[in-house]
């Protein structure tokens, strides 16, 4: 009867094992799966957002080279532009210098016309007298007195003869005194005129030969204006592609925005979810931590507290060559484990795995306390699985926001969704 007894309770005690383990596996299961399935959407938002911040960076590469190339060619647009500014100014001067020419040709041609006109007078004036002694011939001749011999044998008498030699020598000298300052006159005239016109050659050649090095320049600033407005162009259109990669950069990162601002949407619910399927209490514990990352040579890089004009929320240990183990500090049941960051190398920006954690462990130890274990190489144990203090859980790495290897280990009090209302000082509990 006593064996039956037994056999009947051992019974009971199996399916009351079998009956807790029904009843509570709709519980954690289905918040697991809820917390993988955003963890998983959160790691799509991170590759897309690594993708967008490389692809930025691409841009910048882009746009620091183009900007390089313009700075160079704008040099030597500034350089063309001096060239043409100095053509500018010998073109100036050669004008000058042609108009100046002009105005002594002008005055030139002037002075050869005035002194044609004065010549033109005084030969009017030699073709008027020889037309009197013409006329004064003429009527000696009609008279009979057709010559000087003559008019000197008609004397009366010697004094009339003297006279009459006299008179025709007076005459003579009159007429041949006239015509000899009107050709003086004219002479200089010529002479002058000869001048005048060598002077108007010697104008117009230097004129022809400054006109030849006016065009000289002309066609040397052509030149250099035509490669200065290829450099122009090239200068506009790096310019245009510079402005086309800011556009671009600007899009991606309205893109990174609004993907963090889901990303963050997904975190909270992935502690909305943790703090329901959390232990809950005010994290108070009975025992100590131990050091999380086993090995030695490990130290704390960095503390609890303010850093770069944020806020730290853990601490960070690195050493143990960069890939030591990671074990649980406390024994615990595994909330979250996400190997979903690839990213596993030192980064001077945030890759944005698991909102910048990458992958990572979440151990709850009872009573509301919960302990994070950030930037692992990789997790070795699945959520819901139940570890125990010092149990490795994974390597060191990497992952998410992080320059170097090293574990950034968080301890939080299940008494709220706020990150800053939930850590605590890890090492109070050491």
């Amino acid at each position: 009867m006593r064996a039956k007894l037994t056999k009947a309770l051992s019974l009971l005690l199996s399916l009351a094992v079998v009956c807790l383990v029904c009843f509570t596996a709709p519980v954690t299961l289905p918040a697991d799966a809820v917390s993988s399935e955003v963890s998983q959407k959160v790691a799509e938002l991170d590759e897309k957002i690594a993708a967008s911040q490389e692809k930025i960076k691409e841009n910048e590469a882009k746009k620091k080279e183009a900007k390089q190339s313009a700075d160079t060619i704008q040099e030597s647009v500034d350089l063309l532009q001096t060239q043409i500014n100095a053509y500018n100014s010998k073109i100036d001067v050669l004008n000058n210098q042609i108009a100046s020419l002009n105005k002594s040709i002008t005055n030139t041609q002037e002075k050869i016309a005035e002194t044609q006109a004065d010549m033109a007078v005084q030969k009017e004036q030699i073709a008027q007298t020889q037309a009197l002694y013409a006329d004064r011939l003429r009527a000696m001749y009609i008279t009979g007195n057709v010559s000087n011999l003559e008019i000197l044998l008609e004397a009366d008498n010697f004094r009339d003869f003297l006279n009459r030699m006299e008179m025709l020598a007076r005459i003579s000298k009159h007429d041949n005194a006239i015509i000899k300052q009107l050709q003086d006159e004219i002479a200089v005239f010529e002479e002058t005129e000869a001048t005048l016109k060598k002077n108007q050659e010697k104008l117009q050649s230097s004129k022809s030969e400054i006109e030849n090095s006016k065009a000289m320049q002309q066609e040397a600033k052509s030149q250099v204006v035509g490669a200065k407005t290829d450099l122009d162009q090239k200068v506009n259109s790096l310019n245009t592609y510079i402005n086309g990669l800011d556009e671009n950069s600007e899009e991606l990162n309205n893109y990174i925005a609004k993907a963090r601002a889901q990303q963050q949407a997904y975190m909270n619910q992935v502690n909305a979810n943790l703090a329901v399927t959390a232990s809950t209490g005010n994290g108070a514990y009975s025992g100590t931590f131990i050091w999380p990352v086993a090995g030695s040579g490990t130290y704390v890089s960095s503390g609890y507290g303010s850093r770069w004009g944020s806020f730290h929320y853990g601490i960070d240990i690195t050493g143990g060559g960069g890939s030591a183990a990671i074990v649980a500090a406390a024994a615990g049941r595994v909330t979250i484990a996400s190997n979903t960051c690839s990213h596993n190398y030192g980064k001077n920006y945030n890759c944005g795995c698991n909102g910048g954690y990458g992958n990572y462990v979440v151990i709850d130890h009872g009573n509301g306390l919960l302990t994070y274990y950030g930037h692992m190489a990789r997790a070795i144990v699945g959520a819901g699985t139940y570890v125990q203090q010092g149990q490795q859980i994974g390597n060191m790495g990497s992952t998410g926001y992080s320059t170097g290897p090293h574990l950034h280990f968080e301890v939080r009090v299940n008494d709220g969704t706020s990150r800053s209302v939930a850590a605590r000082n890890p090492m109070n509990y050491f």
